[in-house]
């Protein structure tokens, strides 16, 4: 046996020794972490559609020659007063003005905000109104001529069709509430609306003379309600005509999706240590003033002949070029830093710009074929 002072002294070293091993360990993990001589930006990345016009069609001219003398504007009050007429139990199609212009106000919204179209939506732009028209016919070039030229626009981008059927459901049921002398019931009303829209685009490219194949979108939306109080129910129940209305954003939006870019978050990695100068670009980093910033690693570049300090500066010259759009450029000065010295941070960066390069490639060929 071994006697209980030794042991004693030895679960003490044995602590000390964990103790020791764990203060060593904190301070590796604190060392890495102040050498480390990167930072990261959190950028802004455009995706390309994947069903993107040609790049030699800029501005677009909207038109809507889905609404014909079918279609009305009714207030909401009364659309409303028709469906709790019958029940709130409702299988049917409305053909309503306002949703199939939100349609079109919001889809321009959307394409011009993404920074890719000028886009023009005429004054008189309900070009089918006093015709009863199932399907619109393809407009022929002369129209179409005539509309490009009149608002300087490339091509026109035309609302063929648009339909939404509405459904409705309604019904009351009861739970049981157990009591001493009695049972009690209370009733749970339940509401129900699902808006399908079915849109149909069609884009008109005078330059060609070629109708882009049609943009067909379809979808469903729901909307569930229960409670206790019927009043409270339909209180806080979406309103039909509103319904409509938002089926013709959901549209816009699905539309919007196909044919313009849009905006993904990412993370790139920039060098801060290794010399005065990239401490002190950090700020003209954090700033985007990737001009100023080139201009200056492009100085230092040419001064030093540090391999390390060299990869460093080539590393942020290509991050500058691709913050700039220039992948091209950002590719040959990645190559660059992976050459004067390896580091994993560049490989990696690397791949990612020549991911980026493959999808806008792609992209570009299935636009301009």
């Amino acid at each position: 046996m071994v006697p209980a002072e030794i042991l004693g002294n030895l679960l003490d070293i044995n602590r000390f020794m964990k103790d020791k091993i764990c203060l060593l360990l904190l301070a590796a993990v604190v060392m890495l972490g102040s050498c480390k001589s990167f930072s990261y930006l959190t950028v802004d990345l455009t995706v390309p559609p994947k069903d993107g016009f040609p790049d030699h069609i800029q501005g677009l001219t909207l038109v809507n020659r889905a609404v014909d003398s079918r279609f009305t504007d009714d207030p909401e009050d009364s659309v409303q007063l028709r469906f709790y007429r019958s029940g709130f139990v409702v299988d049917t199609v409305i053909n309503d003005t306002h949703a199939a212009d939100t349609l079109v106000q919001a889809l321009a919204n959307l394409l011009f905000e993404s920074g890719r179209f000028d886009v023009v939506i005429p004054e008189n732009r309900f070009l089918m109104k006093d015709s009863v028209n199932l399907f619109s016919d393809t407009m022929s070039w002369t129209e179409v001529k005539k509309l490009t030229q009149l608002f300087n626009t490339d091509a026109v981008l035309s609302l063929d069709y648009f339909r939404t059927g509405i459904s409705t459901n309604f019904n009351r049921q009861y739970f049981t509430v157990n009591d001493i002398n009695d049972d009690m019931y209370f009733p749970i009303y339940h509401a129900s609306m699902k808006i399908d829209y079915t849109v149909i685009f069609r884009l008109y490219d005078p330059h060609s003379q070629v109708i882009i194949p049609s943009y067909f979108i379809t979808d469903t939306l729901t909307w569930v309600g229960n409670h206790d109080v019927l009043a409270d129910l339909f209180k806080g129940f979406t309103p039909v005509k509103k319904g409509i209305s938002e089926a013709g954003i959901a549209a816009a939006l699905n539309m919007a999706g196909k044919i313009a870019p849009h905006w993904t978050t990412s993370e790139r990695a920039y060098f801060v240590k290794g010399s005065e100068l990239l401490k002190r670009t950090k700020t003209l980093v954090i700033d985007n003033d990737w001009k100023k910033s080139r201009q200056l690693w492009l100085e230092l570049l040419e001064k030093t002949r540090s391999k390390p300090l060299r990869s460093k500066l080539e590393f942020n010259i290509a991050l500058s070029y691709e913050m700039e759009g220039d992948l091209n450029e950002a590719i040959r000065w990645s190559v660059r830093s992976y050459n004067t010295l390896y580091r994993s941070l560049t490989y990696n960066y690397l791949e990612k710009l020549k991911e980026r390069k493959l999808l806008l490639t792609q992209s570009s060929d299935e636009k301009n074929p």
